[in-house]
């Protein structure tokens, strides 16, 4: 008599079978219904990627890179093994056209990045300092390169990280904006490099490389591409050929890849629905996954021809019903089981590509499952495969084909001795033990490439040449806004480099100390001996005060905030290995913990290497947690399904074995345990499992059919079921042996070592456990324990399985396994609307007499700024968090014919109160402006290097030129043009009738010089002073915007009373506030002398 669960899945399977082609087009439509989620599917290969967004390292790193706009970057090595190195002009030439054309990218920081042609030198005069770019003058000659390589060498911060210490390499460093793009943007820096390396310009003997942390993010996307376009299709292919050898019939074949189809895209499809990534490990998913979809169309297969040659005359519907109610319980064991392995990871991985790899490889078990039960029925009734003649030949006569002979002899051999058997699988299991307490936790990001891929041999080319491409960012933070400049402060950030560059591979080590160094050894006529930090806080202030005299507002945001509250020191090592990185770390955190925890300072870990500590540092620990885990879950299942506790256990032998066995090979071979070795034994026991249950499952059945015989059962075992698994494990081996050939080395070695582990797994299940059996007689084989209740899946052989039928009691045990898991999917449809903004200009009726391009120009250049002026100046200067820096001054400007001269005197902050800052301008563009700064710290009056017109202005956005200019327009530099005429809202004065008009610089040169590539201003119409002005840059990119308010008379003259710029291309703003200002008081000609720098008025 059938239980009614019984009856319910024999009337699913004739239902199946009576509409097949209903069947069959429902399965394909679901599946394609799912797979237009798949355009959704993108990739993420950060090592990032390996850390939960709330991790707390991450967490904090994220807040790093925010606060420094610290990126992973790509780095460009230019090496020249030349007599001259790189100092040689034409391959300086060529590091600037590279420079320029990496800044051009759309993707690219162009504010960060870092060159020889990018760089500002600081050097020491006899009355002075100098802040200079390296490439200023141009080195055109051997003469000029040489002065730059004495430049550089005199520059120790330099030497190690932008250029190598021979001088035969330099770098150019290049940020990425946004890191999605990054694939796309690697490509772009590649094409630069490769086409100056292609160059004829490039002298013999360069070579230009492309490495650094960016570029292996970038590379890995289209690496991984690239791999499994060549891997899926190959897998596909063996499996294909392994299905046309066990049954030498086409359908076989098409069938099987239909369902490795559903399995592998419609999990696909389910993770891009899902919002879950394609990461760098879930390459092997659908290798995976092919290897699995397709073990259970073996069984079934083999199943109906056997049925088939030993009732030809019955009726192949009938015949695949009695197929599929035989064989549908050992499937459903073996996916069970098989999912729950892969979940164990799931349970156990803190990593999330680890935790989405096991949840959607058990989904993707779970799809197979269901189609090898619902879609493969019906497709096999319309088809109606016959065996092949020789199958059938052989069934007929009793005799047996290769392969089943081959399994007959295994079977055997190791039933003839089954105490020797079960020996050497012991000795096994303690050699296992023993290698699993000497693997070693590794990884290497690089190593992820093969080493004859160019990344990797760039990486170790720069790692040879320079400091290394590996960083570790230390954070001090200070209690108090300038807590920076204290000399207790500074000192302990250059006691702790020093200690960093003691310990084993630590080669570089960078922060404001040493940007201190070099401008306190400057300030004191450039002696060595004065490289060293500052005596006094207020010194250090000054210090950066007088390098921003000619530097941008911008050029220490990598090494300090804006309130000098905290600091960035960069170490560089110059390996990436986790056992190379881990004592690193350690050290440093324990020297942080001693000396670096006091609420006025302390210091925290973070940066590229920092994160890959904190996520493979635990990666053992998981792994043998994942392991646990899995093997508990499989024995869970296992236990249920069989009913019986010790024939989990059983289940457990061949898969725990061949992972012990594993650990020996992984220690022979020098196999380290990561990214892609530490997942192989949930991915091993999900797979090996199903060996264990198929063998056990089908003993129960023989020992019935037999007559309790065991000996009989056990040799009936290996002509059928044995063949059966045979091309099972040549499926899954031959698949993952796909993997061997990967050229992503983690997925070389994830598959070198799962074959290891399904190849044992398969030989213990066939030979280890059936002698286990033989010598242990358990009682869930012999029925003392369960009277063969839980029996009830038959693989019919010869005469044996003719007419055989379920007992009353085995159906019994169907209706714990009729239960499905059913996933719901929301999906939620976003819109967007593209709005066009227009400015539109308000005009007025223009009379006959309209103005002109240069009346307008005269009269602008007309306006009357008095022959002397006093006033207060405020700045704001603010940073794109926000963050505020606030200078009060008072400035004197007096005319000497067509010489003007200004002194600015510093009132606050305090630590540059009694600054100064003294300039004359003069009308030859020719003659460079003469600058002196007064330090009080240093009681010294110090002459600076003379700017360029566009440099900026004392750490602000306004350039030297804009405020000589004084609002005034040079007709030597820009050819004008009348745009139209406009409104302008003025807080103050409310709407003001203006002039729209545009300048381009006349020359090419003039436009480098000043900044600008274009300009559009408005002047207004009453009192002829530019109201508003946007400005682009060389390139053609938005740069700045300027806005005047406040205009009004004092003393009879126009004067302006508030000035603010936004830099949109730093985040940086500016605002100058003007109060007392007085055109009538006497400015006295000795206000503009050194003495009266000194005296502070």
């Amino acid at each position: 008599m059938k239980t009614t669960s019984s009856k319910g899945i024999e009337t699913l399977f004739s239902v199946l079978v009576r509409y097949p082609k209903t069947a069959v087009l429902l399965s394909l439509m679901l599946m394609v219904a799912t797979l237009s989620q798949i355009p959704k599917l993108y990739k993420d290969t950060r090592s990032d990627a390996f850390l939960a967004d709330d991790n707390p390292a991450l967490l904090y790193r994220n807040k790093v890179k925010e606060q420094f706009g610290l990126a992973d970057p790509i780095v460009i090595a230019v090496v020249n093994e030349g007599r001259q190195g790189i100092f040689e002009p034409a391959t300086l030439k060529a590091i600037e056209q590279m420079t320029d054309a990496i800044i051009e990218l759309e993707n690219i920081d162009s504010d960060r990045v870092v060159s020889l042609s990018t760089e500002n030198n600081i050097t020491g005069t006899e009355d002075g300092m100098d802040v200079t770019p390296f490439f200023d003058p141009y080195p055109a000659t051997q003469i000029d390169a040489d002065r730059m390589r004495s430049a550089v060498n005199d520059f120790p911060l330099y030497l190690g990280t932008l250029v190598s210490e021979s001088g035969k390499a330099t770098m150019i460093v290049a940020e990425v904006l946004d890191e999605t793009q990054v694939e796309a943007t690697y490509q772009q820096v590649l094409e630069v490099a490769t086409n100056a390396a292609e160059s004829d310009a490039l002298p013999d003997g360069v070579t230009v490389y492309v490495a650094g942390e960016g570029a292996i993010a970038g590379f890995m996307g289209s690496y991984i591409d690239a791999d499994a376009s060549r891997l899926n299709p190959l897998a596909g292919l063996v499996i294909t050929i392994m299905i046309g050898l066990a049954f030498r019939r086409v359908s076989p074949a098409i069938l099987g890849n239909v369902i490795i189809a559903a399995s592998v895209l419609m999990t696909l499809s389910i993770m891009a629905a899902s919002d879950v990534a394609f990461f760098v490990i879930t390459n092997a998913l659908p290798v995976i996954l092919i290897g699995i979809s397709v073990a259970d169309a073996i069984h079934i297969y083999s199943h109906y021809f056997e049925l088939q040659a030993a009732n030809p005359e019955e009726d192949r519907r009938a015949l695949v019903v009695k197929t599929m109610m035989e064989i549908w319980r050992p499937i459903t064991l073996t996916s069970l089981t098989t999912i729950a392995g892969f979940l164990g990871l799931y349970f156990a991985a803190y990593m999330p590509p680890f935790k989405y790899f096991g949840l959607f490889t058990a989904v993707g078990v779970g799809v197979a499952w269901i189609y090898s039960l619902i879609f493969l029925p019906a497709a096999i009734a319309i088809v109606k495969p016959s065996a092949s003649a020789q199958f059938v030949a052989l069934h007929k006569s009793g005799k047996h084909d290769l392969f089943s002979r081959v399994m007959v002899v295994v079977g055997r051999i190791s039933l003839a001795k089954p105490a020797i058997t079960v020996a050497l699988g012991a000795v096994i299991v303690l050699a296992g033990v023993k290698a699993a307490t000497e693997l070693t936790v590794d990884e290497n990001r690089i190593d992820a490439f093969n080493h004859s891929e160019p990344i990797y041999q760039a990486d170790q080319v720069i790692n040879r040449f320079f400091d290394g491409t590996n960083n570790i960012d230390v954070v001090f933070e200070t209690n108090e806004n300038e807590g920076l400049f204290k000399p207790e402060s500074l000192k302990a950030m250059d006691a702790f480099q020093q200690y960093a560059l003691s310990l084993p591979n630590v080669e570089g080590a960078t922060s404001i100390v040493d940007y201190l160094k070099q401008m306190n050894r400057s300030l004191n006529e450039g002696r060595a001996s004065e490289y060293r930090l500052p005596d006094t806080k207020e010194l250090a202030a000054q210090y950066f005060l007088i390098y921003s005299a000619s530097a941008e507002p911008t050029d220490f945001e990598e090494e300090v905030d804006y309130d000098y509250r905290l600091a960035n020191v960069r170490l560089t090592v110059n390996h990436g290995a986790f056992t190379t990185t881990k004592p690193v770390v350690e050290a440093l955190q324990q020297y942080i913990d001693q000396h670096l925890a006091s609420d006025e300072l302390k210091a925290t870990l973070s940066g590229r290497v920092s994160l890959n500590y904190h996520w493979i540092k635990d990666l053992g620990q998981s792994h043998f947690t994942g392991l646990f885990i899995s093997l508990l879950l499989v024995w869970l299942v296992s236990s249920l399904l069989f009913r019986s506790v010790l024939a989990g256990f059983y289940t457990l032998i061949p898969v725990g074995g061949s992972i012990l066995l594993v650990y020996s090979t992984m220690v022979l071979m020098d196999i380290n345990l990561g990214i892609g070795t530490s997942m192989f034994a949930s991915v091993a026991i999900g797979l090996g499992v199903d060996f264990a249950i198929h063998t056990i499952d089908r003993l129960r059945s023989l020992y019935q059919l037999h007559h309790q015989d065991l000996d009989k059962a056990l040799i009936a075992l290996y002509p059928s079921t044995g063949r059966a698994l045979f091309f099972n494990f040549l499926a899954i081996a031959c698949g993952f042996g796909v993997l061997i050939s990967s050229k992503v080395v983690p997925l070389n070695n994830f598959g070198t070592i799962v074959v290891i582990a399904v190849t044992t797994s398969f030989i213990a299940s066939m030979t280890f456990l059936p002698a286990l059996i033989k010598l242990v007689r358990p009682s869930f084989i012999t029925g003392k324990e369960s009277t063969g209740k839980e029996s009830t899946g038959k693989e019919h052989t010869g005469k044996e399985n003719a007419g055989e039928k379920h007992s009353d009691n085995e159906q019994a045990a169907d209706t714990g396994l009729a239960t499905g898991v059913v996933r719901s999917l929301g999906f939620a449809v976003l819109t967007a609307g593209a709005l066009s903004l227009f400015s539109v200009e308000k005009t007025w009726a223009q009379d006959e007499n309209a103005i002109d391009t240069q009346t307008i120009v005269d009269r602008v250049n007309a306006v009357d700024e008095g022959e002397h002026q006093i006033r207060n100046m405020d700045m704001k200067l603010i940073d794109r968090k926000g963050k505020v820096r606030e200078r009060n001054t008072q400035s004197f400007r007096k005319y000497f014919g067509d010489e003007k001269k200004t002194v600015l005197f510093y009132r606050s902050p305090t630590n540059v109160k009694g600054t100064s800052f003294l300039t004359f301008d003069y009308p030859n563009p020719d003659v460079d402006d003469d600058q002196w700064l007064y330090l009080p710290a240093l009681r010294k009056v110090r002459r600076i290097s003379a700017s360029d017109r566009g440099d900026y202005f004392l750490g602000t956005d306004f350039t030297y030129e804009d405020i000589k200019q004084e609002g005034k327009l040079e007709e030597t530099d820009y050819n004008y043009t009348l745009l139209g005429e406009a409104v302008i809202k003025d807080k103050y004065l409310g709407d003001r009738a203006a002039y729209h008009m545009e300048g381009t610089p006349k020359t090419t040169d003039i436009a480098r010089e000043l900044g600008y590539g274009r300009t559009e201003f408005w002047v207004d119409a009453e009192f002829w002073v530019v109201l508003k002005a946007e400005y682009w840059g060389i390139k053609g990119k938005p740069l700045k915007s300027l806005e005047v308010t406040d205009i009004r008379l004092v003393d009879g003259y126009v004067t302006r009373h508030e000035m603010n710029v936004d830099n949109h291309k730093t985040g940086h703003r500016t605002e100058f506030t003007f109060s007392q200002v007085d055109y009538q008081t006497q400015v006295k000609d000795n206000l503009f002398t050194k003495r009266s720098m000194i005296r502070g008025k």
